[in-house]
């Protein structure tokens, strides 16, 4: 064989190998996708990032933060949101939102306020609004055990043009037996009415530090009318905590994720955890009403979930912790017949935590990200770390993998790539000052944010409490051909 061709066939077999290879399986999907940072409370220093958001069209971001300097229990502390134009990454509009305190008289000299809790940030689908949810929870310190007594929760809707505030609603927390804070938000497809899930506070939870046993004692569903802020409808569930919620394309229905303490690999470290009592844990209900319609049981435990059109429903497993398994899928469902129509996987990763659709049904976009067990000679245990943090996108239609992302986190924790002293030291200062309410264990895995334009066009991801939100353009790098 002469020596030219000698080098096509190196070529060619080193293209075969590369294909191989995990993460590059035989389709189209390449590390094309540039990750843009937009420049919005990059370091503890100018602000926390809380929550973001990714407008219909792609072409708006905005952004909840808490600045500082922040107290706890010494507020109201400084919740501030920023609407950045995706394109030109320059900040368009920025106001301080209104943050109402407990009532009067609902706390003692002796209870400290914690606070933020539940803040997320969704866009109407017309782009026209926002809502923003915040709240705080009341900690007793009159008792020989700190605990929480009471919690508080507000939903302000507000002009996307100008932020200006249009409606506030007290979801009314206090009066219910649990210490509820909300865990998903999301406005019709017509903007009239605005879904809330509620869930028993776990701050382990929300500093992305697994989940405790109080995390699954009880959850609520409402829907609120957004034009008067009443309560259309809520209904209630024992023993399970709520993973997410979503509109049918013409919000005639709304499906929701139930989750049990012992389906998921919590970090509750020995504690009790009642018996699961959620058969079904994909639900599919009446808009109008809250009644149940279909009940499903997805054999896995089931958190984000899309409502895509020709009534079907796409779930993925969430990871409370460290999860040892490289087969978990997304699942699609038909919600008339309560059929398995087909699953989506990534070869060699688990697709898990974080799910987001196209409007028409066209783009998955899914977390792929890993993680391991590793000794830490800080925490002298084997605790949860990230390996890496990716996602990908698949044409929804076919399952077929199109694009990943590069690996993220560099760009976003340059900590986890450095020897620090102190592993909470990228949160805020008030938060630091939780003590034994914030596990103190280094490295724990926390769940990003990803959203996803309508005409999937545009990725948003984005962390609560660290680094800056990044977008990537998905056109530029290519889109699967429309079928």
């Amino acid at each position: 064989m002469s020596r030219v061709l000698r080098t096509v066939a190196i070529a060619v077999l080193s293209l075969v190998v590369l294909a191989g290879t995990e993460g590059r399986p035989r389709s189209r999907a390449k590390d094309s996708l540039i990750p843009r940072a937009i420049p919005a409370y990059g370091s503890p220093s100018s602000g926390a990032p809380l929550a973001s958001a990714l407008s219909a069209d792609g072409r708006r971001v905005a952004v909840l933060a808490i600045l500082p300097p922040a107290s706890l229990g010494a507020g109201p502390y400084p919740l501030t949101l920023q609407i950045w134009d995706a394109s030109d990454l320059k900040l368009l509009v920025s106001r301080e939102i209104a943050v109402p305190r407990h009532a009067p008289g609902a706390s003692t000299t002796s209870d400290r306020t914690i606070e933020p809790l539940g803040c997320l940030v969704r866009y109407a689908a017309d782009g026209a609004s926002l809502v923003v949810s915040e709240g705080s929870a009341l900690e007793r310190s009159d008792a020989a055990t700190p605990f929480l007594s009471a919690s508080a929760a507000h939903l302000h809707i507000l002009a996307a043009d100008d932020l200006r505030e249009i409606r506030s609603i007290d979801l009314s927390l206090s009066p219910d037996p649990a210490v509820y804070e909300t865990t998903d938000v999301r406005v019709s497809p017509a903007g009239d009415r605005i879904a809330v899930a509620l869930s028993p506070i776990d701050l382990l939870m929300s500093l992305g530090a697994g989940a405790t046993c109080k995390a699954f004692l009880a959850s609520e569903v409402r829907v609120y009318d957004s034009r008067s802020g009443e309560c259309l409808w809520k209904v209630s569930y024992d023993l399970a905590r709520i993973g997410s919620v979503a509109w049918a394309p013409d919000g005639s229905q709304l499906a929701l994720t139930l989750q049990s303490a012992n389906e998921s690999d919590t970090s509750s470290r020995g504690a009790f955890c009642p018996e699961p009592r959620v058969g079904n844990n994909l639900l599919i209900l009446d808009a109008a009403s809250g009644r149940a319609l279909r009940g499903i049981s997805t054999g896995d435990l089931a958190g984000p979930i899309c409502f895509g059109t020709n009534n079907l429903v796409f779930t993925a497993p969430f990871h409370f912790f460290y999860v040892n398994s490289s087969g978990e899928t997304v699942k699609v469902w038909n919600v008339q017949t309560g059929a398995l129509e087909r699953t989506i996987g990534y070869p060699g990763r688990d697709v898990h935590d974080l799910l987001a659709l196209s409007r028409d049904g066209s783009i998955l976009a899914a977390y792929v990200g890993k993680e391991k067990f590793g000794f830490s000679s800080r925490a002298q245990e084997e605790v949860a770390q990230n390996v890496d943090e990716k996602f990908a996108l698949w044409d929804a239609r076919t399952g077929t993998l199109f694009r990943t992302s590069p690996v993220l986190s560099p760009l976003t924790r340059p900590e986890m790539r450095a020897s620090i002293k102190d592993p909470n030291s990228w949160l805020p200062m008030p938060l630091r000052q939780l003590g034994s309410l914030i596990l103190q264990s280094p490295g724990n895995p926390d769940k990003p944010q990803l959203q996803l334009a309508a005409d999937g066009s545009r990725v948003l991801v984005s962390w609560k409490w660290r680094g800056e939100p990044l977008i990537l353009d998905v056109a530029a790098a290519g889109k699967p051909h429309a079928k």
